[in-house]
């Protein structure tokens, strides 16, 4: 990671810490936890709002809540930057291209009614003209699509499709450990073991994941150029983070 900051100048990239809205911070603890969505997200969140004690009988999507968890964005400044100085920091990370189709099974192939709503229209008024929005079968093509033309940013570049790089800023924040989702289980362990959250909670059952091996029938279904495309996006996470390319996209 730092190999791939130093070669694209971005050393100790300095930050703004009004854009680090994806940082949980916990005081008690002194930790500080970048999430993915789609990287154990759900689990970690759970783990962060048991560490604060709140009730824990919620169902889970409750766990979601912007309100459970205070964000890193939300602090002054100087506050800010001296918590990256000397709070324990982490995150997982992914297959990036593992992580994108399993975003779009949850989201859109699984049909997420409320996902889909705030984000199903915009797609089908995008490659459907005349169809009605509330049409549903959202097509991986579609969804590629759709990843391709607003990955800049703005209210349309969902954390679901946004790269780790954009998310977490791997290359302006010191962070003492990065973990794998393909090693959840040990090196959460690990996690909660060297930050003191061990005492407190433990990590919630893992579930294996299927989508890694559904790969190569859903990329399949994308146009040459579009496949170019997903691959400049997320090229740099998969070289930040010393992913090979899955064996299907090579």
């Amino acid at each position: 990671m730092r190999d791939f900051c130093k070669r694209n100048n971005r050393v100790n990239e300095s930050l703004n810490t009004r854009g680090l809205e994806n940082i949980i911070v916990n005081e008690k603890f002194q930790i500080l936890f970048c999430y993915i969505p789609k990287i154990a997200c759900t689990q970690w969140k759970t783990v962060m709002v048991h560490a604060q004690q709140l009730n824990q009988s919620e169902p889970a999507y409750w766990i979601h809540k912007e309100s459970n968890f205070k964000y890193l964005a939300s602090y002054p400044q100087d506050k800010a930057e001296s918590m990256l100085r000397t709070y324990f920091k982490f995150l997982f990370v992914r297959e990036p291209f593992e992580r994108l189709l399993s975003a779009y099974i949850d989201k859109f192939y699984n049909n997420d009614p409320a996902f889909y709503s705030l984000w199903g229209p915009d797609i089908v008024s995008r490659y459907r003209q005349g169809m009605k929005p509330e049409e549903t079968n959202i097509t991986f093509d579609e969804f590629a699509n759709y990843v391709v033309k607003v990955k800049d940013g703005g209210k349309f570049c969902n954390e679901h499709w946004q790269t780790y790089d954009k998310l977490c800023h791997p290359c302006g924040v010191n962070y003492d450990f990065i973990g794998r989702f393909e090693n959840l289980e040990e090196e959460a362990r690990y996690v909660l073991e060297i930050s003191g959250l061990n005492e407190t909670v433990s990590f919630p059952r893992v579930k294996n994941s299927s989508t890694a091996s559904r790969i190569p029938f859903f990329y399949s279904q994308l146009p040459k150029q579009r496949l170019n495309s997903i691959l400049r996006i997320f090229r740099g996470d998969s070289e930040m983070f010393d992913y090979d390319l899955p064996i299907f996209l090579k």
